[in-house]
């Protein structure tokens, strides 16, 4: 990946694409780049023209993520003020999210190139207030349409930062997010929920309760549906899921022991509104000196089940669907 700071060029878009990697239109976007797998059914979509985004992530043409059709075309250039886009994008924390100053990595063109089969990478300008570049790499399985996902920030700067990495995820509303629990936790009950406070809102872990949550022994289920919301939990589960209608989204992340996580000390964090449902995945704290990089994998499934969930049972159930994170914790 680091290869993309020297390489990039207009003439890897123009040449001959691998096998798996088309370019073209998509959601009103022209530069698009979509890998596919082998079968027809999978198709991931990145635009790097808005901060080298995924805005699709689909099995039988239902896209798992949120599409936003009145910013679909849009670009940074066109709306410096900025726009709201679904899909996935990764960012620099803690705290830093939607400051405008920063709009180059979150919805600025990224550099882009197709190095090899069923793969594309991307690489931010450099982000004028960490000093981080932000490059990122999508692998799409041919056979089981998995995606693998390489997130990395890089220290350009000669100072040495301390940051960490936040993956925010829209998804349609209506759905079930699906959590495992820690055995051992910040929290009392292992997770916690957003409460306004005097002073703006925290989360209470010691006896969190919402109607759109049910937990069944160590699995949290929340539905993305009525009033807003937002929870958390330092998991150590190495996954979390969204099911909405017959289609299960899994996203397997790494996580590791003894860490610091900023804020709330939360490893995923959901919320919801009648219009949208957010995962929201958190990489460590993590000390960088002048030229050091941190990689934050994860891997995405897409799981087509027999019968649409409807009911927190049925979200229940669609658990034993998913596959065990491939990622172990690290120390």
């Amino acid at each position: 990946m680091l290869a993309l700071w020297f390489a990039l060029a207009p003439a890897w878009l123009r040449a001959a694409l691998p096998a798996g990697v088309n370019q073209g239109p998509a959601l009103g976007w022209t530069n698009a780049l979509s890998l596919r797998d082998d079968h027809g059914k999978v198709m991931a979509v990145v635009v790097p023209n808005i901060g080298g985004r995924v805005v699709q992530y689909s099995r039988g043409g239902v896209n798992a993520l949120l599409e936003n059709p009145d910013s679909n075309g849009r670009t940074l250039a066109q709306f410096p003020g900025g726009f709201w886009v679904g899909g996935y994008q990764c960012d620099f924390g803690p705290g830093l999210l939607g400051r405008p100053e920063r709009q180059a990595v979150w919805l600025g063109p990224h550099a882009s190139v197709a190095p090899r089969d069923q793969t594309v990478e991307t690489a931010s300008p450099l982000d004028v207030v960490t000093g981080l570049r932000l490059l990122k790499s999508f692998t799409l399985d041919p056979d089981t349409g998995a995606l693998g996902v390489m997130q990395r920030m890089v220290n350009a700067s000669p100072n040495p930062t301390r940051h960490n990495l936040h993956d925010r995820t829209l998804c349609p509303a209506g759905g079930f997010v699906l959590l495992r629990l820690p055995k051992q936790s910040r929290h009392r009950a292992g997770w916690a929920v957003l409460r306004p406070t005097e002073t703006g809102s925290a989360f209470d872990g010691e006896q969190p309760a919402s109607p759109n949550v049910a937990v069944f022994g160590d699995l949290l289920v929340a539905q993305a549906a009525g009033a807003p919301g937002k929870l958390g939990s330092d998991t150590d589960g190495g996954w979390v899921a969204y099911v909405r209608g017959r289609l299960l989204f899994v996203k397997h992340f790494q996580t590791w022991r003894g860490a610091l996580y900023a804020g709330a000390g939360h490893t995923v964090e959901f919320s919801w509104s009648d219009q949208m449902a957010a995962l929201e995945v958190f990489s460590p704290l993590t000390a960088l000196q002048p030229g050091q990089a941190f990689d934050f994998p994860e891997l995405w499934q897409l799981i087509e089940l027999k019968s649409p969930v409807t009911s927190f049972d049925d979200a229940r159930a669609a658990a034993k669907k998913i596959p065990p994170s491939p990622f172990a914790p690290k120390k």
